[in-house]
């Protein structure tokens, strides 16, 4: 226990006694040591082990989470570096790619996704448009220096991201997912191309036209998918993996990007994003289950896509096109570049 918290601890302990015990006394006798031993770790010469803080917390009847200001409804969550720089940005990606392929190794894994905005990890299956998306980050969500006042070509992004976002793509396509879209999930990406466009950051009109059919070919994938009810193979478009796929549309409900992984059903992660691609993330079980929980209770108010008729299922996908025919025909006819 650091000083800080020993002092607290302390503080706790003698407010307790209100001053009919001795507290060097009461301190050696629950932990059998000597009073100068008491004495040194009140005055924090010694440091209290943890093996001491637990067995003064029993003895005085003492939450060490009234000591760290931690409550029952508190939530612990990790986080990573903020991202300043291309190399803070690749180890973003390494992590990533670490957390896809430690959840594929998980017996009996689920990952549940409310997908705000198209999961990154389908764009990663198509260098152009992995090479975009990482771009519009390093450019306009984080500011990079290196990519500033440069238009956007798929030569310029180092070609190690490129490898780290396709072996995300690899991973992403062998775990079991139940993901939740709704009408505005493609619109983030569709805006990023058509001001792209517009403010002529691309090198060239037939770059831009690229990126739409791409996505195309993207959205493609993903119907492929919600019709066969398992992921398509990484290299192998033809051919689909043993993960399953579940695919909602909720027609109200605004999505969060909000990540639900269980493993063997006793273990949950859940992962918040913050500030562009960042991810807090807790394996805290109450809160993984509250979360769990809720992408379930929307799962009940939304359509499974695979469900549908084929004419409704059908119709969502077809508004998604038209969607991208829009933007891909703005681009075909008119040109940013005079």
């Amino acid at each position: 226990m650091n000083r800080f918290y020993q002092r607290v601890f302390w503080e706790k302990i003698d407010n307790l006694l209100q001053g009919q015990y001795s507290l060097p006394d009461e301190i050696a006798v629950a932990l059998q040591i000597s009073k100068d031993a008491a004495y040194r770790r009140l005055r924090g010469e010694t440091t209290l082990s943890f093996d001491e803080t637990v067995l003064l917390a029993r003895h005085f009847n003492i939450s060490l989470n009234d000591i760290t200001g931690i409550s029952e409804k508190s939530v612990i969550f990790n986080h990573g570096d903020f991202i300043d720089t291309i190399d803070d940005y690749r180890t973003y990606m390494k992590g990533s790619l670490e957390m896809l392929q430690s959840i594929v190794q998980q017996k009996d894994h689920m990952m549940y996704y409310s997908a705000k905005d198209v999961p990154v990890f389908y764009q990663f299956a198509f260098p152009e448009l992995a090479a975009f998306k990482i771009y519009v980050w390093l450019k306009s969500v984080y500011g990079i220096s290196k990519i500033n006042d440069q238009n956007y070509n798929v030569s310029m992004i180092p070609e190690d991201l490129l490898e780290l976002a396709s072996a995300q793509w690899e991973a992403f396509s062998r775990i079991n997912s139940i993901e939740i879209w709704n009408d505005t999930t493609v619109m983030s990406f569709i805006k990023q191309i058509d001001y792209y466009y517009e403010a002529g950051l691309f090198s060239n009109r037939e770059e831009a036209l690229v990126i739409c059919d791409r996505f195309h070919e993207m959205m493609k994938l993903i119907y492929k998918q919600a019709l066969n009810g398992n992921k398509v193979h990484a290299t192998k478009s033809e051919v689909y993996t043993s993960a399953s796929y579940k695919m909602y549309y909720h027609e109200i409900l605004i999505m969060d990007n909000h990540i639900v992984a269980e493993f063997n059903e006793n273990r949950l992660f859940y992962f918040v994003p913050y500030a562009g691609v960042n991810y807090l993330s807790t394996s805290d079980i109450t809160m993984g289950k509250k979360m769990k929980d809720y992408f379930l209770n929307q799962c009940k108010q939304s359509s499974l896509i695979s469900d549908l008729s084929d004419k409704d299922r059908n119709k969502f996908f077809i508004r998604i096109k038209n969607r991208i025919d829009q933007v891909r025909e703005k681009i075909a006819t008119t040109d940013p570049f005079m």
